[in-house]
């Protein structure tokens, strides 16, 4: 509360739960019971009324600081709150509330708005007792007070859309749709304000997402008020604006409203609210874009069985509630290696899955080479796969298994996480809810995880065995050989991996007899003893597999174990042995056919590979008995050169070229012409889908002390990372090549990678780091005598300076930048060079200069024939012709720009070129086009979670929405942009804000667009 001193401070969470609890009942008498329940709940302690004695005074207190000295008062059996007419903020939205309400029902919808305006700005955000204090007795309250303020909106709504304002109600209508996906009445006013602006695809398609959403949260259709409004749009009958049912017509004198629609449906229209503002961009990109159903299970196996009473143990573990209702259910399956942990798991969450709706997650917590896989590249895996792009995932694991209990929160999901190795690993990784069971298969116990309830899953009994090879073999073969089948089983130890080993080359062989496989282990006595020592048996039974292979597959199977990523594709084959990809890759199927490699995954038309755990210990077993260290180091430098060939080539497809970056000297070597053409159909998603892959060769390069090959690669690399926002990779894998290459002294490789790092910061907007280590590598690039590094760092070192305001340290650097690009051609880098010049002569009036640079730098980029460069380069010119009033030339330049993103691809890059096309429309007068091209651009910009460009746009947002007179629309956008910047620390942009909040109420016209640096943020993507 505020008196004549001012707002009275009351920060204690009991005394402001006291003053809640007697503010929602002004001028009558709260018993102190009550406000003991109100503070503690059904465990007061002896002491709660003195305590509450206390809080009363304190509060008392405070308020008397601020001249509210009778307020709250004595009154037998507890405390009364003195509140006179128009003190309580409440009982002012009420009233207006209610006038809002008379007004729309005699058709004066303007005073209906205002009114439902000024009791709407009365509210911060959601009741404050409500979401701030812990008090159970405040929650009804709260939730009622919620309630009656969201119905406000709904009735501000139709009062505006009766107006025929639907147009600039679509924005604030997906907000809210977003916030209350159950709530029809907000979806209806939707559906219509779409309609009526033409986008009758979009509002249908608000229907379709409503009508999902509704079944599967609450298992029933929409209402009968959705159905009809989406008929009547299927129909074109929903044209005009429209009045809320019932409501008479509006009087003639009254301002034009269109006619009423033919079918009266009322359509809400989201009303300010400042604080849920900085929420929107999530918002309306989580409306383009529903929530995300991860089912990361592995397939199950066709031949699961044996397992039967396990299955019932586990599946009650995880479907019993808890003796505490919000305790994690956790179950752990244990044994050794090789005893089918996994396999079991798989088929428990399949049989599950109806009863988790919202999908399951899963990760393997061992590598290939059974090194524990960190919890924070896990959780950024279930991350990704919950709907969050990689420029949205946090740094620290801290946040990222905050924001993971967060997603998982409401869901029913079931997660699973395989071969974990202790129980540190695993914590960072479980839900905060217990609607999402945890199923953990370990080779130990996990005793340590608190809560666990642990199953120990042993070898097959011999009745199991049989079934199991009953059902790959066929029950005929099994019976009519039992007594061959019963020693098999026993020489197999009864262990699930060897059994299902030797019974896959018997499936391939139907010509042969059982007792032949049985006489074959009995021929290896050696083995035959560790196949009945539990764990030693599996090497056994994988020698018989091995043994069986022709020598290539032989030699391939041992290599394989060479590969450190988890999966392969089937070309590595071929670098591998050293032949054809086509031999290589039917040696593969060998192996493959003996269950000796597992097809993992199939991406498209593109197999994927990988070698069980086990396998790959006896693989590498093999490869040390049987190839020299100079016959392996040969194998490896061939994949990895294999690796840097496709990258550089995946690059040229996706770029154009070799733009913006250098090499090094290591050989690369290729594959047939059919293959590379099969990999790199669409580079792009051939980057992504190797991306693991391509990772850990940076990472073997490293370890086989290959620094030039290293950097290279890493380099390279930087193509996927800038894209898809793996910055975390970026700068692991850089890292890792900087080390290997300061080892090696290998000074032009380290600038090499000091630049890209330097790079990266400057992408992360931590531009002392950048300036540091661009400043480096010009340096060294400039020792070895590397004319096209030191160019390209000293490029990026002009970008951090102008960013900070060091206007003549930049030029200075841009032109000795340019003279280098220019002698080693890359036009590329050249037009990103003159395109800062002309923004730094245009900042300082010199018009002439600014313009020739641009067109030189347009030039250049035309040389390049780089497409995606070409559209920022056309961003930029026509950011510099709107700031010198030449709006004719900014919109040809536009939309040159648009046509480029769109052929492309490039999202980011149409943010931002919608927004300066609509900065256009405005500048023509066009105040409705700009505010609809706005939107756009703010929807593509919230999917790909680009803040930046999120708060330029709610800045040109709310520019458009003041010089329409709509300040308190404005006022809105600029407090949303302002919290965007303040977060990213971008104070150039935040001052322009600031200034533009303080002209609100200025004559029409007078702010100028903002300036050129949205271009500029969105060419720093290719600055690298």
């Amino acid at each position: 509360m505020s008196g004549p001193g001012g707002p009275a401070l009351i920060t204690a969470e009991r005394q402001r739960v006291v003053l809640a609890v007697l503010l929602l009942e002004p001028n009558r008498i709260v018993p102190t019971d009550r406000l003991v329940d109100a503070v503690w709940g059904a465990a007061p302690p002896p002491t709660a009324r003195a305590q509450i004695q206390i809080c009363v005074s304190m509060v008392r207190a405070s308020m008397a600081k601020v001249g509210l000295d009778e307020v709250i008062r004595t009154r037998s059996p507890g405390y009364l709150a003195h509140v006179g007419e128009d003190e309580l903020d409440l009982q002012v939205f009420e009233r207006a509330a209610a006038a809002g309400r008379t007004a729309a029902e005699e058709g004066r919808f303007d005073e209906a708005a205002a009114a439902f305006e000024t009791a709407l700005g009365l509210w911060r955000g959601s009741a404050c007792f409500g979401g701030g204090l812990a008090s159970t007795v405040l929650q009804a309250p709260a939730a009622r007070l919620d309630e009656q303020r969201l119905a406000v909106v709904e009735q501000w709504v139709d009062a505006r859309l009766a107006l025929g304002l639907h147009q600039q109600l679509v924005a604030r209508l997906i907000d809210l749709v977003m916030q209350n996906p159950l709530r029809e009445r907000l979806r209806a006013q939707l559906m219509v304000a779409l309609s009526r602006s033409g986008r009758q695809a979009e509002a249908l398609e608000v229907y379709r997402r409503g009508r999902r959403e509704l079944i599967d949260e609450l298992g029933i259709e929409p209402g009968e008020e959705l159905r009809r409004l989406q008929e009547a749009i299927l129909a074109g009958r929903l044209e005009g604006a429209t009045r809320p049912p019932g409501a008479p017509a509006p009087a003639a004198a009254a301002s034009p409203a269109p006619a009423p629609a033919a079918v009266p449906v009322p359509v809400p229209v989201p009303v300010p609210e400042p604080a849920a503002a900085p929420e929107a961009p999530a918002a309306a990109a989580a409306f383009v874009e529903p929530p995300s159903v991860p089912r990361l299970l592995p397939g199950a196996i066709a031949d699961f069985t044996g397992r039967d009473e396990l299955l019932a143990r586990l599946r009650a573990g995880l479907e019993e509630a808890a003796e505490t209702p919000y305790a994690l259910r956790i179950v752990a399956i244990t044994g050794k290696g090789g005893v089918g942990k996994t396999t079991l798991a798989v088929h428990l969450g399949h049989s599950l899955a109806n009863r988790f709706p919202d999908g399951q997650m899963f990760a393997k917590l061992r590598g290939p080479s059974a090194q524990p896989i960190l919890p924070t590249r896990i959780l950024e895996r279930f991350l990704r796969s919950l709907g969050i792009p990689g420029p949205a995932v946090p740094s620290s694991i801290e946040e990222r298994a905050e924001l993971f209990r967060n997603l998982v929160a409401d869901r029913r999901m079931l997660i699973v996480l395989d071969d974990a190795i202790d129980e540190e690993q695993v914590r960072w990784l479980l839900p905060g809810s217990s609607n999402c069971p945890v199923l953990i298969t370990s080779r130990s116990r996990l005793a340590g995880l608190e809560g666990t309830s642990s199953v120990q899953i042993d070898v097959f009994s011999t009745e199991q065995a049989l079934q199991l090879l009953s059902r790959i073999l066929g029950d005929d073969r099994i019976h009519s050989e039992m007594t061959s089948a019963l020693l098999l089983i026993k020489q197999c130890g009864n262990l699930a991996l060897a059994l299902r080993i030797v019974a896959a080359r018997l499936a391939a062989r139907p010509h042969w007899p059982l007792s032949k496989m049985v006489a074959r282990l009995g021929d290896e006595r050696q083995r035959l003893d560790e196949l009945t020592h539990g764990g030693v048996g599996v090497r056994a039974g994988l020698a018989m597999a091995y043994q069986g292979l022709p020598p290539d597959a032989q030699r391939l199977f041992r290599r394989l174990s060479m590969l450190e990523a988890a999966e392969f594709a089937g070309w590595v084959a071929a670098p591998l042995l050293d032949v054809a990809a086509t031999e290589a890759e039917d040696t593969l199927e060998f192996l493959v056919d003996a269950q000796l490699v597992d097809v993992e995954v199939v991406k498209g038309s593109r197999p994927r590979y990988r070698l069980h755990d086990l396998v790959r210990v006896y693989s590498q077993e093999c490869l040390a008995e049987h190839e020299s260290t100079a016959e392996r180091a040969a194998v490896l430098g061939r994949v990895l050169g294999t690796w840097l060939f496709l990258v550089e080539e995946a690059h040229r497809r996706a770029y154009g070229g070799d733009h913006t970056l250098i090499h090094g000297q290591a050989p690369r070597l290729p594959l047939d012409q059919p293959v590379i053409d099969r990999e790199l159909a669409d580079p792009i998603q051939w980057f992504e889908d190797e991306r693991a892959s391509l990772i850990t060769a940076v990472r073997q390069a490293a370890g086989a002390g290959l620094d030039e090959l290293c950097w290279d690669l890493a380099l390279t690399l930087v193509t996927l990372f800038e894209m898809y926002g793996y910055f975390d990779d970026w700068r692991t894998t850089h890292e890792i090549a900087l080390a290997v290459t300061q080892h090696h002294d290998n000074r032009r490789g380290r600038a090499a990678m000091l630049y890209s790092l330097g790079t990266l910061h400057m992408f992360q907007y931590e531009l002392d780091e950048a300036h540091g280590r661009l400043g480096l590598a010009g340096e060294l690039f400039r020792r070895v005598g590397d004319l096209h590094g030191e160019g390209l760092a000293l490029r990026n070192l002009a970008f951090v300076d102008r960013i900070q305001g060091r206007l003549d340290e930049a030029m200075e650097g841009y032109e000795k930048a340019l003279v280098m690009l220019r002698e080693v051609n890359d036009s590329t880098a050249e037009a990103h060079v003159l395109s800062n010049m002309a923004q730094i002569h245009l900042d300082r009036g010199l018009i002439a200069e600014g313009k020739s640079a641009m067109a030189d730098g347009l030039a250049a980029v035309e040389r390049s024939g780089n497409r995606r460069v070409r559209a920022q380069i056309l961003c930029r010119l026509g950011e510099a012709n709107l700031q010198i009033g030449e709006v004719t030339e900014a919109e040809y330049a536009f939309t040159r720009a648009l046509e480029n993103v769109r052929s492309v691809g490039d999202p980011v890059g149409e943010c931002y070129v919608l927004r300066g096309l609509a900065i256009v429309r405005w500048r023509q007068g066009s105040h409705d086009a700009a505010y609809e091209m706005l939107e756009q651009a703010m929807a593509i910009a919230t999917r790909a979670h680009e803040y930046l460009a999120i708060g330029r746009i709610r800045l040109s947002l709310g520019e458009v929405a003041a010089d329409r007179g709509g300040h308190a629309c404005a006022r809105e956008h600029f407090a949303a942009a302002l919290e965007i910047f303040e977060r990213m620390r971008a104070t150039r942009w935040r001052e322009q804000t600031l200034r533009l909040m303080s002209e609100v109420g200025a004559a029409p016209g007078s702010g100028e667009p903002a300036d050129d640096d949205a271009a500029a943020a969105y060419a720093r993507a290719s600055s690298g």
